[in-house]
């Protein structure tokens, strides 16, 4: 409500008249409102509390409606999309991101807007602490909004403190990292909608220069290829390369059987439960009490907090290759 509204308010209640010609704003702001009617000529002042009541009940009921309008937008927005692609035969395209500035501005707005899952692949090596920070808080906040985010990096990252600290972090709070010894293009997908790419196109063209990909259909297969190299990296939870790179085998402190550590392994490395039980030859019920039980002697509450746990243990840097103990016999290798 205006001030002139709340002032004309307290002139009609004292019983005066306002000039309709003059006043007419504020006049149909109060009757909007329930706050004064007019009678047999004579505007009168009704008792604010039921009418403000009445009003916020009205506007309650109304901002509802809105809530759940703008709720429909994204479900809205992907029909539309589908309509427009079918009938122009192609999807939008490729935007160029000339320098750093561009390219940064781009993929923060997008990210930002991410709803579903981020899939990231960063080959160019270790980045310094301060951007580390920026990087929590950002990934921070869209696992808060139960986003998925997975990061692909170079094996090399390993032996690089602040990259063990952030990844070891990050795992704690939702976010899964893998590593790769050979090459691979460093790639940005954001919702499987929108994709960031290095200009590839441009010959001498800025290092920071991309391209942000907005095809459906291009996007899509650089999303599979992303998850063909995902499968051929190996799980990272932050620790390091000192000496885990090498077989192992009688490493002390190992508190696990050959038989759990292939359990323990394809949780690390994201399978589904239903395929590591059919790769055992166990049921799934079965494979349940085996996770229970690792989850015990690991003191973890969760399966995300049992595999963190396993990746800093000994048991991790086993390599049963090197023990006469097959592991795919089944359950009697495990600890009852």
């Amino acid at each position: 409500m205006t001030p002139a509204a709340r002032r004309l308010y307290g002139e009609i209640a004292e019983g005066g008249q306002p000039d309709p010609e003059t006043r007419g704003p504020e006049l149909e702001q109060l009757a909007g409102m329930g706050l004064v009617v007019c009678e047999a000529g004579r505007w009168v002042a009704l008792e604010p509390r039921g009418a403000m009541a009445r009003h916020y009940e009205r506007e309650l009921a109304a901002m509802v409606v809105r809530l759940h309008t703008l709720s429909r937008t994204p479900v809205v927005e992907d029909e539309l999309t589908g309509m427009f692609e079918r009938a122009a035969g192609s999807s939008a395209g490729s935007v160029f991101l000339p320098d750093a500035a561009a390219a940064n501005a781009c993929i923060q707005d997008v990210v930002a807007g991410a709803r579903e899952e981020i899939l990231s692949a960063q080959p160019g090596g270790p980045r310094s602490r301060e951007l580390m920070l920026l990087a929590v808080r950002r990934d921070s906040e869209a696992l808060r909004r139960g986003v998925k985010m997975r990061t692909l990096y170079r094996d090399t990252v390993r032996d690089h403190e602040v990259t063990r600290e952030w990844a070891a972090t990050m795992t704690a709070q939702g976010g899964l990292y893998r590593t790769l010894h050979g090459p691979f293009q460093r790639i940005i997908i954001v919702d499987r909608r929108h994709a960031f790419i290095s200009d590839l196109v441009t010959e001498g063209a800025e290092p920071h220069a991309a391209w942000h990909v907005t095809d459906r259909a291009v996007v899509a297969c650089m999303a599979q290829v992303y998850e063909d190299i995902w499968h051929q990296a190996r799980p990272w939870f932050g620790e390091g390369r000192d000496g885990q790179d090498a077989p192992s085998v009688g490493v002390d402190g190992v508190r696990t059987t050959p038989f759990q550590r292939e359990i323990l392994r394809d949780l690390a490395a994201g399978r589904p439960q239903r395929m590591t039980a059919a790769r055992l030859g166990i049921g799934l019920r079965t494979l349940t009490r085996h996770i229970d039980d690792l989850k015990d002697i690991f003191q973890a509450g969760t399966v995300q907090e049992l595999t963190y746990q396993f990746a800093l243990s000994a048991d991790h840097r086993v390599d049963d290759t090197m023990v006469d103990t097959i592991s795919h016999a089944g359950p009697e290798n495990a600890v009852a």
